[in-house]
């Protein structure tokens, strides 16, 4: 998936590297004449690597800004997996003499924006490529000093777990971004252009509404209703909550249509004793890709993330990729397909927590 936007003039570029698709699609779209490009907050992959490469093959100036890398030793082959691709992107780049590359990690800067200056890149870049999510919005507008005074905050926040998105957490700008988001229309892979450019027009009212457009804060507010009966809804789901295993709260929303996750997410995680939650849903980046029809999310509230590592339950030098049914770059979210959770997840939270699986 890849949306495009404009900021002060700047095509951006918003779209993951998972695979050799995603590079093929973004090299199409750098512009023609293009002579340096900025990359914000887009996670190391080899996908990712062969894309900075085929710019330079261009004569492409790369600039990087990142905070996905590992803080520490990484603790497993999946952590030593994402350091070594940062590394091998900061030698590529570096390697080009005046490149520019900074990969961080997120204890350090929890969002991207603390790595720009604001106006940083004014007049510098040709183009920027960003992580089609708020952070990755943010570190774009930061770069082309098109800010606000909260804009650092929210990004750490919209950034962090949906539990922490609330209006008491954010700007009052800020959590009209969350709630426009929540509103979106859920991505299906037979139709993908509608939620791509429904997510497009949501970014560019906010730029413009950042600046204090008026008729684009008009169409923010306009998504407040939408918003306030996804919340309705999503509470009705919330009954057929249930915890599975000591510790493991469960619900399935597949074929329920669209629901406010952060406010589902909150509801779980406020039940005694609980460690992981569990949403199974038939959207998403793995349901996208055809060869599954169900995806099951996992995620640790943020005071047990220091207990509780996702990446133990998956087996020695796992892959991460939707085709391969397993999305990890951190070890507090999971999302795996039907298959890896039935026959690897869910006996490992067997065997990490204890007991036998409630009907």
């Amino acid at each position: 998936m890849a949306i495009k936007i404009e900021i002060s003039g700047i095509l951006i570029i918003m779209t993951k590297f998972f695979a050799e698709a995603d590079k093929v699609a973004t090299l199409d779209l750098v512009p023609d004449g293009a002579r340096r490009v900025l990359f914000v907050d887009t996670p190391a992959t080899e996908h990712l690597h062969a894309t900075i490469v085929a710019l330079q093959g261009r004569g492409i100036k790369v600039v990087i800004r990142d905070h996905h890398d590992v803080a520490g030793e990484p603790a497993n082959d999946r952590e030593i997996a994402i350091h070594l691709a940062a590394d091998a992107i900061r030698e590529r780049v570096r390697g080009e003499g005046d490149g520019d590359c900074v990969i961080s990690t997120r204890s350090e800067h929890p969002a991207c924006s603390t790595l720009i200056e604001a106006g940083e890149f004014v007049g510098v870049v040709d183009c920027i490529i960003a992580d089609p999510d708020p952070d990755g919005l943010l570190g774009a507008m930061k770069a082309l000093g098109v800010v606000y005074p909260e804009l650092d905050a929210d990004a750490a926040v919209l950034d962090g777990g949906r539990v922490g998105q609330t209006r008491e957490n954010l700007s009052k700008l800020g959590f009209k971004l969350v709630q426009g988001m929540a509103a979106l229309p859920p991505y299906n892979p037979k139709n993908p252009r509608a939620s791509e450019e429904a997510k497009a027009e949501l970014f560019t009212q906010f730029v413009l509404a950042s600046q204090e457009d008026f008729q684009a804060l008009q169409w923010l507010d306009g998504k407040v209703q939408a918003y306030e009966e996804l919340i309705s809804k999503t509470k009705e789901v919330i009954s057929e909550v249930e915890e599975i295993l000591p510790g493991v709260q469960f619900v399935d929303i597949s074929g329920k249509g669209k629901i406010h996750l952060q406010t589902l997410a909150a509801h779980m995680e406020r039940q005694p004793g609980c460690r992981v939650t569990v949403v199974c849903k038939d959207v998403g980046p793995i349901c996208s890709v055809g060869r599954w029809d169900r995806q099951y999310s996992l995620s640790v509230p943020r005071k047990f993330q220091q207990e509780v590592n996702l990446q133990d339950l998956l087996p020695e030098g796992f892959v991460s990729g939707p085709k391969v049914g397993v999305i990890s770059n951190t070890s507090f979210l999971l999302h795996v397909s039907r298959e890896v959770w039935e026959e690897i997840i869910l006996p490992s939270l067997k065997k990490m927590f204890g007991g036998e699986e409630k009907k």
